[in-house]
């Protein structure tokens, strides 16, 4: 049975041991196997019904966005494919003493660090993130003040590496003071609710557990809860006002909705809204923002220009290229005097985020010496 037996000043001071196992409630792993419709609430409030009850009117749709990255921002690790390759593996903190040693079994994944611990496991609950660029683990945890908080495992899988490494910003965590911070890093029950609201489209912390879980970034995250919609479709009537229309009515509400989780300049450091940032490029809506294509397109260039929301981003270069030069080739836009293909590689190059993962950045603009080095392109980084 999973154990999580560490006391510590900073969790609660008390081993948590069983009591914790039995408090996260096992029909919150049911909820990672489909979520059924539900109705509006008596008082006319709407609930979420999940993406599955989307299907039913919207299948096309529906079966393009299960191939999505959004469609799998959040697992249980008892469900999660790459836990289960973690079984066995082992990883040296490049940075502290130790080596971690990950364990998989009927409870999901944990982790031992032996030279601190001996063989006592601590619970990786929760794996995060779609695989694209990396996993991320997370562990509920309840605190001193009664509420939940969480812990960012010091370990993520990395699809550019086909391993563990550091989690990114863990380099820079300072030495454990608590028994659980050699695991990771604590996560304020705040920073907590908002990780989850990122990777799920419902869920929320109480008492330790995520109530009305429904897992991944699904149609309701973006187009909102579709209680009323379906009462009204199901009645037979049409819903000219239901939120889920094909496009948002401009650019800039587009790109905040994108940017509730993909990040817009207000939430993010203004030391990082920089053009030598060396993390701007994992922000692609506060970056986008900066570009002359996007300030200068009159609302015509949005996020959805380039992406579909419902599918897998594309690695075809050629493909991004062809939309650059639907503007570009045009008598309003100047036409790039160095090459008519290439657009991505100069412009908006794929740039290396601590060495663990790359990500283009969408900061779209004449690069030059000029530049920091710091954002010197990863040319052979790939997507």
């Amino acid at each position: 049975m999973r154990k999580l037996i560490f006391a510590t000043a900073l969790i609660g001071a008390f081993a948590f041991g069983l009591w914790w196992f039995f408090l996260t409630d096992t029909a919150v792993q049911q909820e990672f196997r489909g979520h059924s419709s539900a109705k509006s609430n008596e008082d006319g409030t709407e609930t979420f019904v999940g993406a599955t009850a989307c299907r039913t009117c919207h299948t096309e749709i529906f079966d393009l966005y299960s191939t999505s990255g959004h469609a799998h921002t959040f697992h249980s690790t008892t469900e999660s494919e790459i836990a289960k390759r973690l079984d066995g593996v082992e990883f040296q903190d490049p940075h502290r003493e130790g080596t971690f040693r990950y364990h998989m079994d009927s409870e999901g994944l944990s982790v031992s660090l032996a030279s601190k611990f001996g063989n006592e496991k601590f619970p990786l609950f929760y794996a995060l993130g779609s695989g694209a660029h990396g996993v991320t683990f997370l562990t509920l945890l309840p605190h001193r003040d009664g509420g939940t908080i969480g812990l960012e495992h010091r370990a993520t899988y990395y699809e550019q590496k086909a391993g563990l490494d550091l989690t990114v910003g863990h380099a820079y965590v300072g030495e454990p003071v608590e028994e659980a911070e050699h695991f990771g890093r604590v996560l304020s029950s705040e920073k907590l609710t908002d990780c989850i609201a990122c990777h799920t489209t419902s869920g929320r912390v109480v008492n330790g557990e995520i109530e009305e879980l429904i897992p991944h970034v699904g149609c309701e995250s973006c187009h909102g809860a579709g209680s009323h919609h379906m009462d009204v479709i199901e009645s037979g009537d049409k819903d000219p006002e239901y939120a889920a229309a094909k496009q948002w009515p401009d650019a800039m509400s587009e790109l905040k909705t994108c940017g509730r989780c993909h990040r817009l300049p207000e939430s993010i450091k203004k030391s990082e809204l920089t053009r030598e940032s060396k993390v701007l490029p994992r922000f692609q809506p506060a970056g986008l923002m900066q570009s002359l294509c996007f300030q200068k397109s009159e609302g015509v260039m949005r996020c959805t220009t380039c992406h579909d929301p419902h599918e897998r981003v594309s690695n075809d270069t050629a493909r991004y290229e062809r939309l650059c030069m639907d503007c570009h080739q045009g008598q309003s836009v100047e036409v790039c005097p160095k090459s008519s293909d290439n657009c991505i590689e100069c412009h908006m190059p794929p740039v290396s985020l601590e060495g663990v993962a790359s990500f283009h950045d969408h900061w779209i603009r004449i690069r030059n010496s000029d530049d920091p080095a710091a954002l010197t392109p990863e040319v052979s980084a790939g997507h």
